[in-house]
């Protein structure tokens, strides 16, 4: 990825074509747990990818360009979210539809699990999940995307893991945390 970043600040726009394919399915899992609509996360993505672009030259390393395009989207998930919170009450509800049916049937129900085990969680508590578990980010870069401390981070997830662990028990589940 650190080639393709570095030739779209050298001006190839057809690099960055290919660098928005890279990571348009772990954009579009981060901003589908804020957001519900599908016309929203197609808005907040897009505007990530025009700040972007836009600001490419502004990032120093090349190496931090995930962490950094996640920040921005985050931030215009953050805003859409306030946007329509103004406007109407959102209940947020576990469906199939939110995951995205794949072809392989193992990963698919991998999925639904684990959507299942995290739906009940506070956004900020989910947010740290899926960074952490399914993006493998340090807590250090966690910390840097939503701009708190590091161990803000260890506290979020110690607490996720526990309400996990919590609904298993009371659902009598077998799942180990």
């Amino acid at each position: 990825m650190k080639e393709i970043v570095l030739s779209v600040k050298q001006g190839n726009k057809e690099a960055f074509t290919e660098l928005v394919l890279e990571i348009k399915n772990d954009l579009y899992k981060i901003c589908r747990m804020r957001l519900n609509n599908n016309d929203d996360i197609d808005e907040a993505i897009q505007e990530t990818m025009i700040q972007a672009y836009k600001s490419l030259s502004s990032l120093k390393d090349v190496n931090k360009f995930k962490p950094w395009i996640i920040t921005i989207l985050i931030n215009n998930c953050n805003k859409i979210y306030r946007k329509k919170q103004k406007t109407r009450t959102i209940v947020e509800e576990y469906d199939v539809e939110r995951i995205g049916i794949d072809s392989n049937i193992e990963k698919t129900e991998a999925d639904i699990n684990f959507h299942i085990l995290i739906k009940d969680l506070k956004y900020e508590e989910r947010v740290v999940i899926i960074l952490y578990y399914m993006e493998q980010f340090t807590f250090k870069e966690i910390g840097k995307i939503l701009h708190c401390s590091e161990s803000t981070i260890k506290t979020r997830l110690y607490r996720a893991k526990e309400k996990i662990r919590d609904n298993c028990k009371r659902r009598d589940a077998k799942w180990i945390i």
